[in-house]
């Protein structure tokens, strides 16, 4: 484990060592995740895959330099949390959350009502037919 940790270090200097994924097949690899002081995420996107009997950098993926995929992938996760304008965009989501609630509610209350309407209506209509029968 020292060797990996040692060879990532040595593939992103003066980056921080925030997670290791461990292989769990014998196909896979070493993941190692790191944070440049330069990322703003909690666990930067900067990332070392080792080969796991030779210890060989297989790819780098550097945080700083994203691909235009990468930088789709990474914004998927502030724009799921809310968390890409910060205090504003976790109130507005608490108020897209409820809508479905809301929307239900009003739903029923105007079901409801129309309801209750029709029946006025067919008690009325009976009320006048009893009348122009007497």
């Amino acid at each position: 484990m020292s060797e990996i940790l040692q060879k990532a270090d040595a593939a992103l200097p003066g980056a921080a060592t925030t997670y290791i994924n461990l292989p769990q097949k014998p196909e896979e690899v070493y993941t190692v995740g790191k944070k440049q002081p330069q990322e703003t995420a909690e666990y930067g996107y900067s990332q070392v895959y080792l080969d796991q009997y030779t210890g060989k950098v297989l790819q780098l993926q550097n945080g700083l330099k994203p691909t235009r995929a990468e930088a789709v992938m990474n914004s998927f996760s502030p724009l799921h949390y809310g968390t890409f304008w910060g205090l504003p965009t976790r109130i507005l989501y608490v108020f897209v959350e409820l809508s479905p609630l809301i929307l239900s509610i009003t739903g029923f209350v105007m079901w409801w009502y129309r309801y209750k309407g029709k029946n006025r209506q067919q008690q009325t209509v009976r009320i006048i037919e009893r009348l122009g029968k007497s």
